[in-house]
C-alpha cells in the first residue's frame, strides 16, 4: 500500500515537491529496455560460489547479499575518449511514445531539447491512450465524476494486492483529459483523428474494462488500438519543425552525475557515428528507454515469473542500468508487473470477439489432457497465468460450425461504430483453416494469425479433432460430453462460467487451434515520484534525472490490469510525458 503524502493537483502544477512513499524495497526492482541506450561495454565479471554436482547452492543470506553482473557499473568512458560535447536545455533518451511526448511539450514552450535514440525512427507499439474526461469522452457519454471512479479504482487496486502507487492513478485520472487534449490538437494537422475502443463489457462485473482508451486512426490505418506508429511519427515531426534536435543510431552508454555520483545528473555521454559524444542538459536528462524483457538478468530479479512466458518484450534494459549505477533506486514493490497477453483480440478467433475487445476466449478451452482448467471468460492479461502452469504451458481453443453464429451480435472496434458482419467474422476465422491463405496480403495481425494457423485444425468429428490437436480421445470426448451439458442446464458446475458464454460444441466441422501466452513488456522500472523525478532509495530526487513511460516505477502490480486499457500509453507516456515537458521547461521541476 502506498504511504506516500497526497496533494492537491494545482499545487502539483505548480512545482510544489512531493516525497515518495518511504517504503524500503528489500530487492531491487527491475528498469526499463531503452530505444535510447545500451551498454557500451561489458562490467566486470561478478564471482559467484560453486556447490556440489556443478550446481550454485543458495542459502537466504548468500541469496540476499547477491549482486548481479548487470548492477556493476562499467568503467566510465575515459575524458580523452571524447570527441566533442554538444548543450542542450533537455536531454531526452528514447524516441518513444514517452520520450516524443516529453519532447514536444518541452518544444513548445520554446525549450531547447534534443533526443538520442539508438533506434533508427521514432517506434511504438499499440495503440490503446487511456485518457478520462476528454473532449471525446464527453461528446460519447462516458466521462466519470470522482465519486463514480473512485469504487472502480479501489477495485483495481484491491485486485493487485495495493501494490502500486496510488497517487500516480489519480494524477492520470485528474490530468490525462488535458493532456489527450493536446495531443488530439496535435494530430489534426497530419490528417489523424480519434476514435474510443470498444473494450470487454462485463456490467457491474469485476471483468468490466473501461472504454476509456483513445486509438488514433488515419487513412490506411483503421484499425482501432493498434495504430500508435502514426502518432509518434507525427510527434517526431512537430519536433523537429519546433527545433527540436533528434539523433537517433546514437547509443547513450553513460549518465554523467556530479560529486562521484553524488550531485546532480548533468547529461550523458553517447556513442554516435563511431565516436564518443558529451551532451549536457542544463535543466534536466529523461529517460525514457522502454522495458528491461529482453535481458533475462534483470527478468530472474525482478521479474521472475515472467521468464517461462518468454522473451516477447523490445528493450534490454539499458536505460535502467545507466541509472542504478550512478546511484538510482529500484521501484519500491517487487516483483514488477509483466504486461502478458494471450488469446486476445490481435489473435483469431479471438480478435472480435462479441463482448468487446480485451476478452479472452470464452468457447471450450482445454489443456493438453483435453480438460479444462478455467472460467474461460477472462480478461486479457489474466488468462495468460493459469494457461502459462498447464503442462506444456499451452490452450486449446475449441469451436464448432455454429459458435459464430451463436455468439453474435459482434462489436466493432470502436464506440459508436458499426457492429461487424457475422459472416465476415466467420470468413476471417475460416482463413485460419485454408491452406491457400497468403498471410502475408492481410492485415496488421497476419503475422499473429499465421502463427495460429501453423496448429489449427478443422474436423468433421471431435475423434479427428483431437487426434489433430495431439489430445488423448477418451479424456477430450467426455470433457466435451460435460461441457455440452452444462450448455443445455446453463449451469457450469466445473467453473462456474456465466451462461451467455456456455455454447456447445455440437455442430460439425470442429475447429481447434493451439495457444500459448506470451510476454508484451514488463512494465516499471526505477524508483520515481509523481513530478517524475529518478529517486535514491531514501526516496530523495536524483536532482536533473527524470523518468517517463514505462521507466517510472510501481505503476502496476501483481500484473498489468487491463480493465484500464491504455493506461500506460496514455498514463505514464503521454499524460506524465505532458505534464514533465511543461515543468521541466518553466523551471517548476
Amino acid at each position: 500500500m502506498d504511504t506516500g503524502t497526497s496533494m492537491d493537483r494545482r499545487s502539483f502544477l505548480k512545482g510544489a515537491s512531493v516525497a515518495g512513499a518511504a517504503v524500503a524495497a528489500t530487492a531491487a526492482t527491475g528498469a526499463l529496455g531503452l530505444s535510447g541506450c545500451a551498454p557500451s561495454r561489458e562490467p566486470a565479471a561478478a564471482s559467484a560460489g560453486g556447490g556440489g554436482g556443478g550446481g550454485l547452492i543458495l542459502d537466504a543470506e548468500s541469496f540476499m547479499g547477491a549482486k548481479w553482473s548487470f548492477e556493476i557499473a562499467p568503467d566510465p568512458v575515459p575524458e580523452e575518449e571524447i570527441a566533442r560535447s554538444v548543450d542542450c536545455e533537455i536531454l531526452v533518451i528514447g524516441a518513444g511514445v514517452s520520450g516524443l511526448v516529453t519532447a514536444a511539450s518541452a518544444v513548445e514552450e520554446g525549450t531547447d531539447v534534443v533526443i538520442v535514440a539508438q533506434s533508427s525512427g521514432p517506434v511504438s507499439r499499440g495503440g490503446s491512450n487511456a485518457a478520462f474526461n476528454t473532449r471525446l469522452t464527453h461528446e460519447l457519454g462516458l466521462d466519470y465524476t470522482r465519486e463514480e471512479i473512485e469504487p472502480i479504482f479501489q477495485s483495481i487496486f484491491a485486485a493487485n494486492s495495493f501494490r502500486l502507487d496510488q497517487d500516480k492513478w489519480w494524477l492520470v485520472f485528474d490530468e490525462s483529459g488535458m493532456a489527450l487534449n493536446w495531443l488530439m490538437d496535435k494530430m489534426v494537422p497530419y490528417g489523424i483523428s480519434t476514435v474510443i475502443e470498444n473494450n470487454q463489457q462485463d456490467g457491474d462485473g469485476p471483468l468490466k474494462t473501461l472504454n476509456v482508451s483513445h486509438s488514433f486512426v488515419a487513412e490506411g490505418n483503421q484499425a482501432a488500438g493498434a495504430s500508435q506508429q502514426i502518432v509518434v511519427e507525427a510527434l517526431a515531426e512537430e519536433i523537429v519543425k519546433g527545433k527540436g534536435r533528434i539523433f537517433y543510431d546514437t547509443v547513450a552508454v553513460q549518465l554523467d552525475r556530479a560529486d562521484n555520483n553524488t550531485g546532480r545528473v548533468t547529461g550523458c555521454v553517447v556513442r554516435q557515428e563511431g565516436e564518443y559524444v558529451r551532451y549536457t542538459a542544463s535543466k534536466g536528462v529523461v529517460l525514457a528507454t522502454g522495458d528491461f524483457s529482453q535481458d533475462r538478468d534483470m527478468v530472474a530479479k525482478y521479474c521472475p515469473i515472467a521468464l517461462p512466458f518468454g522473451n516477447g518484450g523490445v528493450y534490454d534494459g539499458s536505460g535502467l542500468k545507466m541509472a542504478l549505477w550512478i546511484g538510482a533506486a529500484w521501484q519500491k514493490y517487487t516483483p514488477n508487473a509483466p504486461m502478458l497477453a494471450t488469446m486476445g483480440d490481435e489473435v483469431l478467433p479471438c480478435r472480435w470477439w462479441a463482448e468487446g475487445a480485451l476478452t479472452t476466449f470464452p468457447g471450450l478451452l482445454v489443456n493438453n489432457k483435453g480438460l479444462r482448467y478455467s472460467n474461460e471468460n477472462c480478461t486479457y492479461g489474466y488468462m495468460p497465468y493459469p494457461q502459462r502452469v498447464q503442462p506444456d504451458g499451452c490452450a486449446y481453443l475449441v469451436w464448432d460450425d455454429a459458435w459464430v453464429a451463436a455468439s453474435a451480435p459482434w462489436q466493432g472496434d470502436r464506440v459508436g461504430g458499426d457492429a461487424r458482419d457475422t459472416q465476415e467474422v466467420y470468413d476471417a476465422m475460416a482463413a485460419l483453416f485454408d491452406p491457400d491463405t497468403d498471410w502475408t496480403t492481410t492485415d496488421e495481425y497476419a503475422g499473429f494469425d499465421a502463427t495460429m494457423a501453423e496448429t489449427a485444425v478443422k474436423a468433421d468429428t471431435l475423434e479427428e479433432l483431437a487426434d489433430g490437436l495431439g489430445l488423448p480421445r477418451e479424456a477430450f470426448l467426455a470433457q466435451v460430453e460435460r461441457y455440452n451439458g452444462y450448455c443445455e442446464t446453463g449451469l457450469d458446475d466445473e467453473f462456474h462460467k456465466n451462461k451467455r458464454f456456455l455454447l456447445p460444441v455440437k455442430t460439425p466441422p470442429f475447429y481447434g487451434v493451439k495457444n500459448e501466452p506470451y510476454t508484451l513488456c514488463i512494465t516499471g522500472g526505477l524508483n520515481t515520484d509523481i513530478q517524475m523525478h529518478v529517486c535514491d532509495s531514501n526516496n530523495d530526487p536524483i536532482e536533473g534525472l527524470y523518468g517517463i513511460g514505462t521507466v517510472v516505477g510501481d505503476m502496476y502490480g501483481d500484473v498489468y490490469d487491463y480493465r484500464v486499457p491504455g493506461i500506460n500509453l496514455g498514463g505514464a507516456c503521454t499524460t506524465f510525458g505532458y505534464l514533465l515537458g511543461k515543468n521541466l521547461s518553466s523551471g517548476a521541476w
